[in-house]
């Protein structure tokens, strides 16, 4: 009796915790696309001035000043040509990313998320993550999909160990 009490308590508690969890999932994808949207605006700040060279000189062809800047011979312009090849490279990857998470779908969105995420830029988010308790259809549905996961697996653990520990220990 003792046992079914603990495995009941046990079964609330992992249930309330997934729960609270996965609700979160929703409002910590919105702040990913929003801490990416800062990250993608300050990129593109500092790309604008190499745009603005690259429009004087290059036809508008920042690939082609990349490519004289690398081409200079001068260590100081080889390694601006390579920062600003990185920063475009950057502008490019985040964009992407952007764009995969403002997927219609919120299956799409998590899947993009798992994915697709920068570990750095998720543990920046987290740090200054405002927990929230949206009661949206998406949040719910995590909330339940994940609890009843947590309760599946303790249910899985402790068949596995009844199973392979003796049944008077």
């Amino acid at each position: 009796m003792i046992t079914t009490a603990i495995k009941s308590t046990l079964d609330y508690c992992l249930f309330t915790l997934g729960f609270i969890l996965a609700v979160q999932l929703p409002e910590f994808i919105q702040q990913y696309k929003q801490y990416l949207a800062g990250k993608l605006s300050e990129t593109q700040w500092h790309l604008n001035g190499y745009q603005k060279i690259a429009d004087q000189n290059y036809q508008g062809s920042i690939p082609a000043l990349i490519q004289d800047y690398l081409a200079s011979g001068k260590q100081a312009i080889e390694q601006t040509g390579q920062l600003v090849s990185e920063m475009l490279t950057r502008k490019q990857s985040l964009t992407e990313t952007i764009a995969s998470l403002d997927s219609n779908s919120y299956i799409e969105q998590v899947i993009s998320l798992f994915s697709s995420v920068n570990v750095k830029d998720a543990e920046t988010v987290l740090g200054y993550y405002q927990l929230a308790f949206p009661l949206t259809v998406e949040a719910l549905a995590s909330g339940v999909v994940l609890a009843f996961i947590f309760i599946w697996l303790r249910m899985l653990v402790t068949g596995l160990f009844s199973r392979v520990l003796p049944q008077g220990a």
